[in-house]
């Protein structure tokens, strides 16, 4: 069995046995491009989710027997404008599109967050405190994993990071691209053929025969055979 981390996926990670390891380790492991694009693709959706998490919804305050209307109204419009101010900030922390040369790094450091459970409880402590760097921003694996919006991600795909993708899935493009290859030459095989046809004199009725299977018998004439064909 392996000591020192030189197994594992993000699947099926390592379990590893200091803070110094575990980081390490999750800083190296490979990344599938699969999972990198899903978490692009859905950055905005993550984003979304990530700060409505944090921030939540905005709700006018209870209001007390001795407030009047005007003083009540004045705190309902104070709360507003400091819940806008803390969405705000959070929106500034958290940016609006996600680095590329930074996704996979957050990723990596999404995941050393999210299994420092398997540590014991003091190196758990180090994990949480150390300042790790994605992209141009630093901070704790939980300030990195919120600031590229990991957290919704996680949540809305809970199983990407534990599921092995689909090894079948590259093989369903190629059959589906192959056979919409082959529907376009079957079209235009066909057309050529009913052009052909129509040259030689056969009528729309005779054509239609002939595509069933059936025998559709001589051509009834070249310029009766179009204007028929135009017809039906």
């Amino acid at each position: 069995m392996s000591e020192n981390g030189t197994d594992g996926s993000i699947y099926f990670p390592e379990r590893l046995h200091s803070a110094d390891e575990h980081l390490s380790w999750w800083s190296t492991v490979p990344v599938p491009d699969e999972v990198l694009q899903s978490v692009m693709d859905d950055y905005s959706n993550s984003r979304a989710v990530t700060l409505n998490s944090i921030v939540g919804k905005w709700n006018a305050p209870d209001r007390k027997p001795e407030w009047s209307q005007a003083e009540y109204e004045a705190r309902t419009r104070e709360s507003a404008e400091q819940h806008n101010a803390i969405a705000a900030s959070w929106k500034e922390r958290v940016p609006e599109k996600l680095d590329r040369f930074a996704v996979r790094d957050a990723v990596r450091t999404h995941l050393a967050w999210t299994y420092r459970y398997t540590l014991p409880a003091d190196e758990q402590t180090k994990v949480e405190q150390a300042q790790v760097a994605v992209g141009d921003f630093r901070g704790t694996p939980a300030e990195v994993s919120t600031h590229c919006a990991m957290p919704g991600f996680a949540t809305r795909h809970p199983e990407a990071f534990t599921r092995l993708p689909d090894d079948n899935t590259a093989m369903r493009r190629q059959l589906e691209q192959l056979r919409a290859q082959v529907d376009e030459v079957d079209a235009t095989t066909k057309k050529m053929y009913v052009s052909d046809m129509v040259e030689q004199g056969y009528s729309a009725d005779q054509i239609d025969a002939d595509l069933r299977g059936e025998r559709p018998g001589a051509p009834v004439g070249g310029r009766k055979a179009l204007k028929s064909f135009k017809k039906g």
